[in-house]
């Protein structure tokens, strides 16, 4: 006899051995993806905390190395990178770095490319108390930290616990360095940069003869002598009108600090922006134009800045205000072989007038500026001056217009843009 066994399930049986094994799945699966979630949440988390903390140290350290350029102190870098750091939160909290020197949160130094222009800069630091001795640094370094013994502390994690861990530290370093500059100066030399009126009290004069004897004794000037002229006086080798009239007013008369031409102020504004930059730790390169009726290129670029100053002392003035030629003939210094590729342009711009002759400063600012990657300033002095023409130029330009009334607020000025040195962050 032949027996024969069925041994299919029914359907309802194998619809519930299914079921049985999707929930046996689902119970292994769900623990496993709320934990890839809380994983990826918690990832997350921490990549967005460290982005926030390079925001705020990148700051911060731009914040330090523009005040370290600006105001040349120690104090008031480590002021500018507290304060701006404090401004940028990190998890929702305050930014909080430290200020004293063995924190080693805020510090200074230079920055080298050891491979050649192509390479890496690499942070070398300085002690302060070397830099308040003299010692030239460029770099300011900012180390933003989250972690144990940092003022903020560690972050904690928004799903604590897992792998046991329940919050994270993080850093990140941000330096930011000065750059090399080459700069394109631009002065006026129109004829009213050499107007000067002198209002000789009663009872002094430059011409009386007995001021004219004073003078050849001082110096000042030579004389010769006929019988039927008696003496006649004539200027020293080297000494103008100008400068034996200031002599009688200041030295004969005592009469106070003589009256100035502009140009005269201008000078000595050249030559102490000229010092200043003799100073940095930077290469900077210095090239002049000049303009009246027309302008001319005076020096190219130049790292030998007694050229510059020689040139300056060469030039006279007079003519009219071509303020827009002078800028399209000094934009040529910045752009001849003698500039470098990786050096920040900057080109300042001076003038005590009211432009009357050529293009317009302003359309030669919006020329250069659809063209060129350069800054411009300017400045205005005195009355006289332009001033709402030249604010227009300096915001084409990117650059900042100043104003001096005097020839010591002039020379301020100077050594200010001389000091704004640009600063880049290399790390």
């Amino acid at each position: 006899m032949n027996i024969t066994t069925n041994n299919r399930r029914s359907p309802r049986a194998a619809a519930m051995s299914r079921r049985g094994s999707v929930m046996t799945l689902m119970a292994f699966v769900l623990p496993v993806l709320a934990l890839l979630a809380a994983f990826c949440v918690n990832t997350a988390h921490m990549q967005l905390t460290r982005t926030e903390l390079v925001v705020a140290t990148d700051a911060a350290a731009r914040a330090g190395g523009r005040a370290f350029s600006e105001v040349q102190t120690v104090a008031a870098a480590k002021d500018a990178a507290k304060v701006t750091a404090a401004l940028n939160t990190v998890n929702g909290k305050p930014l909080k770095i430290r200020d004293g020197d063995s924190a080693n949160e805020i510090e200074f130094g230079k920055t080298n490319q050891y491979d050649g222009t192509s390479s890496r800069y690499h942070f070398e630091k300085i002690p302060t108390s070397q830099i308040d001795n003299g010692t030239v640094a460029s770099a300011v370094r900012v180390n933003g930290i989250r972690d144990f013994n940092s003022l903020s502390g560690r972050v904690p994690l928004i799903i604590p616990g897992l792998l046991d861990k329940y919050d994270f530290g993080t850093t990140q370093a941000s330096v930011a360095m000065q750059v090399d500059r080459d700069i394109s100066m631009i002065i006026d030399r129109s004829g009213s940069m050499g107007e000067v009126e002198f209002d000789w009290p009663n009872n002094t004069s430059p011409w009386y003869s007995s001021t004219m004897s004073a003078g050849y004794y001082a110096g000042m000037l030579t004389r010769s002598y006929s019988s039927r002229r008696g003496y006649s006086y004539y200027y020293a080798s080297g000494v103008s009108e100008l400068e034996y009239k200031q002599w009688a007013w200041e030295e004969h008369y005592d009469l106070g600090t003589a009256p100035r031409p502009p140009w005269q102020d201008l000078v000595a504004a050249v030559d102490a922006f000229l010092d200043v930059l003799d100073t940095t730790s930077q290469e900077e390169q210095v090239s002049l134009a000049s303009y009246s009726t027309y302008a001319t290129l005076d020096t190219w670029l130049e790292k030998d800045h007694q050229v510059v100053r020689d040139k300056v002392g060469d030039l006279y003035p007079n003519g009219w205000t071509a303020i827009g030629r002078g800028m399209q003939s000094g934009i040529n210094a910045l752009l001849s072989n003698e500039a470098r590729p990786f050096a920040a342009k900057t080109m300042v711009v001076m003038t005590d007038g009211i432009e009357n002759r050529g293009d317009s400063a302003v359309t030669v600012a919006q020329s250069f500026m659809g063209q060129y990657l350069l800054t411009i300033h300017t400045v205005t002095f005195g009355e006289g001056a332009d001033q709402a023409l030249m604010q227009q130029v300096a915001a084409i330009g990117g650059g900042k217009h100043y104003h001096a009334a005097d020839g010591d607020q002039l020379i301020a000025i100077f050594e200010e843009i001389a000091n704004n040195l640009p600063t880049i962050l290399t790390k």
